[in-house]
Parts: C-alpha cells; sequence; structure tokens
C-alpha cells in the first residue's frame, strides 16, 4: 500500500474539481458502497457531497436517480472522525450535558474547579490533553516537549494535568463515554491488530482523503489502516504542505513537505487568487520552498463568468478569460489613510465579500472595534448571525414606527419589544403577569401609555432600548450607526472575522490580514510563513497588510533557522511516523493518554 499525493497551492481546484473529477473515474469500477472520501470538517464534507451528487454517469442519470440518495453516503462521504465512529457503533460521545458531573467530580479528586465555562471543552485543560493526544505523546511527554506552546498560561502543573487526565478518563469509562480522540483511538485498536480479538480487516477499495496535511498522529495511523488493502493506485491524499498549520495539533508539515516533492499530480493553475494575491503568496512561501528544494507552478486565477458573474463580482474591464489582476495595499494601522479610505469604499460599495483574518489576540478585538466604529454589520467566520443578532437590530428598526403610531400584536410586543425596555420604561411592576388578560390583537405605543404600562413621550429615543449588558452604550450607537446606513436582515453578512485557523480552507473576494503575533512563545520561521501564506490566499481580487501593532510581524519574527528540520536529531524533530505505511503497527499498549 502506498498513498499517491496530489498537492496544489491554494485555489487550484483541489476539492472541489479533481477530487470530484477522480470520484467520477472510480466509479466506473466500483460502487459508490466500495469508495471512501472523507475530510477534516463538516463543511468541507457537505460541500463535497454536493458535488458528488451532481455527477452524472454515461446515460446522464445522476447518483441519486441510480437509487443512492444523501443518506446513503453519511458513512461514507463524511469526516475522519464520523467514519470511525460508524464502524465502533457503541457508546455515547462525552458532550456538554456531561459538563456539570465531571466539573463536581474533578473538584473532589483534585481540590480543582475545573471551569465555570458554559462549555468545559473551552477550559485549557481539554486543550491540551486534545493537543498531546494529537501528538502521540502521553501527558507527562508533551508536558516537557520543548515544543509545546504557551505552559505559562496553563493554571496547574504537570501532576494536577496527569490527575485531571485520569479523573477524565475514569469518568468516561465508568459511564460508558468516549470523545472524537477515542472514536480513532478504539478504531486503530481493533483494525488489524492481530492481539485482538475484535480485530477487523478494512474492506475499502478506494480511499481518498482531503486535506490530509491536517492530519494528527492518530488520524494518519487510523488512515494507514483503512487503506491497508486498498490498491496503490487507488489510495489518494489531496492536500497542500504550504497549508500545514496545525502542527501544534499533531500534524506533520515535514512529512508532507518530503512527500510532495515528487507528487503524483500536482495541480498549476490558480482558480481563486488574481494576479496581485498571487505574487504577494508565492513571496512569502518561497524561502519555505526553496529550504525544502521544490517550486509550485501556481498561476493567477482567470475571469469565469459562471464562477465569478454569477457574485456579481465584475472586476473593471474585465471579461472573459482575461487573468484577474486586483491589487495589494499596505496599512500602518486602522486608523484614516489613503489605503483605509480604498477599504472602506469598497465595503460600503461593492456586493464583495471581505474577511479579516488574525493570529489571535489582541487583534480580534482591534478587528472588531474597528468593524463596530465604521458600524458595519458582520460575523465572526463560524457564525451565520452578523455581531448583533439580525432580529434584535431589527426590531430596533421597527422601534420608531412603532411608537410614531404602528401596530403590533400582543405576541410580538411580548416576544420582543417587551425584554429590551429599560428600567425607565417599565414603571409599573415586572414581568410577564401584567398582560394577564390581555386580550391577543394588536396594540399601539398610545394604548399601552393608556394601560399605565408605559411611560408617556418615549419618543425614539435608543437609550430606552437596551440589552442588559454591560456595554449596552456601546452597543447601543452600533445598532444605531447600522440602522443608519440601511440595515437590511435579508441581505447576506458579507463581511466576517477570524482567526487563520478559523479561515482555512474559505474564500472571500478580499482579504485583510493582520500580522500582528502576540506570543510568550515566538513561532519557528516556518510555521510562520505558512500561516502568512494561508491567509492572504483567501482572497481574490485585493489584499491589505495590516502591519504589526505590537513589533512582533507574523512571517518575519525571527532568523531563518540554521539548521532544515530535516537536518535535526530524531528526538529534536519528534519524527512521528514514516511514509512507508506497511511498517506500522499496533503496539502492544496502544492507550498512552494516562501514563
Amino acid at each position: 500500500m502506498k498513498a499517491r499525493f496530489v498537492v496544489g497551492p491554494p485555489g487550484t481546484g483541489k476539492t472541489h474539481k479533481w477530487i470530484v473529477k477522480r470520484y467520477k473515474k472510480l466509479l466506473k469500477e466500483y460502487g459508490p458502497e466500495d469508495i471512501i472520501l472523507l475530510s477534516h470538517t463538516n463543511e468541507a464534507v457537505r460541500q463535497l457531497l454536493a458535488a458528488v451528487m451532481k455527477i452524472k454517469d454515461e446515460e446522464g442519470k445522476t447518483l441519486e436517480d441510480n437509487g443512492y440518495d444523501e443518506d446513503f453516503f453519511e458513512d461514507r462521504i463524511c469526516t475522519l472522525h464520523h467514519y470511525c465512529k460508524h464502524k465502533l457503533m457503541r457508546r455515547e460521545v462525552f458532550t456538554e450535558k456531561n459538563n456539570k458531573d465531571f466539573n463536581n467530580l474533578c473538584r473532589e479528586n483534585t481540590g480543582f474547579r475545573l471551569s465555570k465555562e458554559k462549555t468545559i471543552k473551552k477550559h485549557p485543560f481539554f486543550k491540551f490533553m486534545t493537543h498531546s493526544r494529537g501528538n502521540g505523546k502521553t501527558i507527562k511527554e508533551y508536558w516537557y516537549d520543548e515544543n509545546t506552546e504557551h505552559r505559562e498560561y496553563y493554571p496547574y502543573n504537570v501532576d494536577l494535568l496527569i490527575n485531571l487526565n485520569e479523573t477524565y478518563e475514569n469518568y468516561k469509562r465508568k459511564n460508558g463515554l468516549y470523545d472524537f480522540a477515542d472514536m480513532i483511538d478504539e478504531f486503530n485498536l481493533i483494525h488489524s491488530n492481530k492481539e485482538n480479538p475484535n480485530s477487523k480487516e478494512s474492506t475499502i477499495e478506494a480511499l481518498i482523503i482531503d486535506e490530509a496535511q491536517d492530519s494528527n498522529v492518530p488520524q494518519m495511523v487510523a488512515i494507514g489502516k483503512m487503506a491497508k488493502n486498498v490498491k496503490d493506485e487507488h489510495f489518494y491524499l489531496v492536500g497542500d504542505p504550504d497549508q500545514t498549520i496545525f502542527e501544534f495539533a499533531g500534524s506533520d508539515a515535514h512529512f508532507f513537505h518530503q512527500a510532495a516533492k515528487n507528487p503524483y499530480r500536482q495541480l498549476k493553475e490558480g482558480l481563486r487568487c488574481g494576479r496581485a494575491i498571487n505574487k504577494f503568496c508565492k513571496e512569502i512561501i518561497a524561502p519555505v520552498w526553496k529550504d525544502y528544494g521544490y517550486t509550485r507552478e501556481w498561476s493567477p486565477a482567470k475571469y469565469d463568468e459562471e464562477y465569478h458573474g454569477k457574485r456579481n463580482l465584475i472586476p473593471e474591464g474585465c471579461k472573459a478569460g482575461d487573468t484577474i489582476e486586483g491589487h495589494k495595499y499596505e496599512l500602518a494601522d486602522l486608523n484614516p489613510s489613503k489605503n483605509l479610505d480604498i477599504l472602506l469604499d469598497k465595503m460600503r460599495n461593492t456586493k464583495q465579500t471581505f474577511i479579516f483574518a488574525y493570529r489571535g489576540y489582541p487583534s480580534n478585538v482591534y478587528v472588531t472595534d474597528f468593524l463596530k466604529r465604521h458600524g458595519f454589520e458582520f460575523a465572526h467566520i463560524k457564525n451565520t448571525n452578523p455581531h448583533v443578532n439580525k432580529k434584535e437590530i431589527n426590531w430596533h428598526a421597527e422601534w420608531p414606527t412603532f411608537i410614531g403610531g404602528g401596530v403590533k400584536h400582543l405576541d410580538e410586543i411580548k416576544g420582543k419589544y417587551w425584554k429590551y425596555l429599560s428600567g425607565k420604561a417599565k414603571v409599573y411592576g415586572k414581568g410577564d403577569y401584567k398582560f394577564e388578560g390581555w386580550i391577543k390583537k394588536d396594540y399601539t405605543y398610545n394604548e399601552l401609555v393608556e394601560a399605565k404600562l408605559l411611560k408617556p413621550n418615549l419618543g425614539t429615543n435608543f437609550s430606552l432600548l437596551i440589552t442588559r449588558q454591560k456595554d449596552h452604550d456601546n452597543r447601543m450607537i452600533y445598532i444605531k450607526d447600522v440602522i443608519r446606513k440601511g440595515f437590511n436582515p435579508e441581505d447576506n453578512i458579507r463581511i466576517k472575522h477570524g482567526s487563520i485557523h478559523d479561515v482555512k480552507g474559505t474564500t472571500f473576494d478580499n482579504v485583510v490580514g493582520d500580522l500582528t503575533v502576540y506570543r510568550m512563545k515566538p513561532e519557528g520561521f516556518y510555521v510562520q510563513k505558512r500561516l502568512k501564506y494561508t491567509m492572504f490566499s483567501r482572497g481574490i481580487f485585493d489584499c491589505w497588510v495590516l502591519k504589526s501593532q505590537t513589533g512582533r510581524e507574523l512571517g518575519n519574527y525571527g532568523a531563518i533557522p540554521s539548521n532544515k528540520p530535516w537536518e535535526m536529531s530524531e528526538d529534536s524533530f519528534h519524527r512521528r511516523w514514516r511514509p512507508d505505511w506497511n511498517e506500522i503497527e499496533n503496539p502492544q499498549n496502544n492507550d498512552r493518554r494516562i501514563t
């Protein structure tokens, strides 16, 4: 068994073109039940499934026409975790409903209250535990690993960590639960382990792994076991080593850089990034290419009427087949400047999309404050609602009309407006009881005043409409700005923000990349180059390079290492698997989570 590596820079059609074409070709030899297509996120899976369902055979029939609906592919086109969970088919997953019991148990066993968070998994312990397992290390090994980042942020020592982990594992065992990492570990235990009486052999005929470079150590072992009986020509790892940005979680950039030197297929035609962004990204990653001894052919995207035209994205003077030019702008900060004016004008007067990407804190605050200050509707990349919920903004927009003589049904008054009225307005009691006996019909503001439920002469003063938050004054200023600038609740959110790790795999018309790095421990040269490269390659047309506000600049911090990764010792580089997966065997003691 030997993998075929398919590599390509960002936006060269790895997922939506090459994989779909290869899947169609495999259908000539195998049935859909014999082909497994895995990716790392639910969104990527959704897009892959949608594309596969559109595939037509020689008779023009889709898979659905031939009796294969989306439910059929639930365990065949899915995430890696989902596939492993499906094969196990037992036990429940540790979820938020277990938070309270587990938190209490931690306090009893360790004297340490794990978290006040609504979601315990947001606590640093879970992050540390997940990353240690992703790197194939015990808690103690990972703690003393010289490459483990930010130990200073963890409010405990290694002994407490081990105790918490023991408590966590015992809790899961007692309650018959497992987590996402367990899905992979247990899959590895029961597949191709001759010492295990429940051992199973993989029956997969064709296997395609999308975004393979994001796979951590246990996941790569699982992939090796899935592919054990797959013919070499039908096992594909698709990805881009230059976008390996999850090394902290166990992915191995060096392995993929080496494997991708002479790939089975190298995609060259850019379909996303225009010339300006394409050139900038190649300049960013050039030192990495040089150090690994290869180059990538990667052309700028050409204007496509089907793709760009449907999105109403027509660059001035651009026609079908023309190379998209685009621009690169420098920003010293987010204060008024010529280039910032260009950005603001484009954000206000076009229908194009924008992503503000950053490394982490404090850039997230810096960016969101800027967007609020200018009254833009925006959202985090993982959210569908804007910073302030569309419904809330719409309710505030409707308030002046209601006060001016409009009517609202009693249910709307109770469900929308009442909880947003300040204490100044609620002068005649509290709670819903005051609506008892009211007829369910439309009411005017004046009728509420006559019933002595509201003060008279409230006017349209937004200060009387608040949410009970500490920053309600700033929140109201923002809401007023959004409404004043023409809020439309039906419009899609064009402006989003998120960390580089959050925005990976997305496409936007424009990208604003904040180069600020705020780390107690500097990140490596190669890591930062890949982060910067991944961030700016999200864009099609223009990019804005926002200079660091801390003095530490992403992609330029620190000197080029004197030793290449492959020149380091085995111990210092922490080699975790080998390209020859025929040599992968389960150790007798596979469970390394506690010790």
